[in-house]
């Protein structure tokens, strides 16, 4: 048997050395998301101490709640499901596009010009099997606390989205994964009403380039570093939440 006891030492010896950045939403009950999606519940004494003589939860969640990963069943019927997916899919360098410097409004698409050019600003050069993350810095809609049934449903029936041939520089590219701060990524919806939806429908899920939506906090990370997201290895599954975290 091989002996990796000094890779494993320097695996973790590099990822001590950066500093980890949590990305993911806390999983409560009626977190927002896509606004057709059933929202999640909580039983908060599924099993308690007066009843049973311990404590744990139990959780109704849709395979697409919080920070989460698409995979192609979830449009394309009879593609592949997540299980078919290795549990390392989500493990590997991600290049940060911060579109934040743009006045992005729902529903008015990021263009492959806008991409061009945090490229060239920011020094990005987006390699085969990279993870393509997307801060739009829409999280700042997403609601939670809200009280008001609008602002909580506003996050996942609002976003740019992608142009196609934004879409295609990135298929192009051959990342394994893109991922964002909004509810779908590359779907450009207003008000409930999708135009167009170029990555899932034809430029990511069919190529098996995954698509992670609902990340949180992408301000903090930098350009560049390292990410790392496990699926739940669900049977059939046509995606899975995911606890999603960048090194850098």
């Amino acid at each position: 048997m091989a002996d990796n006891t000094a890779a494993v030492t320097e695996l973790f010896s590099a990822l001590h050395s950066l500093t980890s950045y949590d990305v993911s939403p806390t999983l409560d009950t009626n977190l927002p998301g896509w606004f057709t999606h059933p929202t999640m519940g909580i039983v908060r004494d599924g099993r308690n101490f007066d009843q049973h003589g311990y404590f744990a939860q139990t959780l109704l969640i849709s395979e697409h709640t919080g920070s989460h990963v698409d995979a192609p069943r979830h449009i394309h019927p009879g593609s592949e499901t997540i299980e078919d997916f290795g549990p390392d899919v989500l493990f590997a360098p991600y290049k940060k596009y911060d579109l934040t410097r743009f006045e992005l409004e729902a529903g008015v698409p990021v263009t492959l010009e806008q991409i061009e050019q945090v490229e060239r600003e920011d020094g990005i050069e987006l390699r085969e099997g990279d993870i393509a993350i997307l801060q739009f810095g829409w999280d700042q809609y997403l609601k939670p606390d809200s009280h008001d049934p609008e602002e909580r449903g506003w996050w996942g029936a609002n976003e740019p989205g992608l142009t196609d041939e934004a879409c295609k520089h990135f298929a192009d590219r051959k990342i394994r994964a893109i991922g964002a701060d909004s509810a779908a990524v590359d779907i450009v919806i207003k008000d409930g009403k999708l135009t167009d939806a170029p990555g899932h429908a034809v430029h990511f899920l069919p190529n098996r380039i995954l698509i992670i939506e609902g990340l949180v906090n992408l301000g903090a990370p930098p350009v560049e570093g390292a990410f790392f997201a496990m699926p739940l290895k669900i049977d059939g599954g046509s995606g899975s939440p995911i606890r999603a975290a960048m090194f850098g």
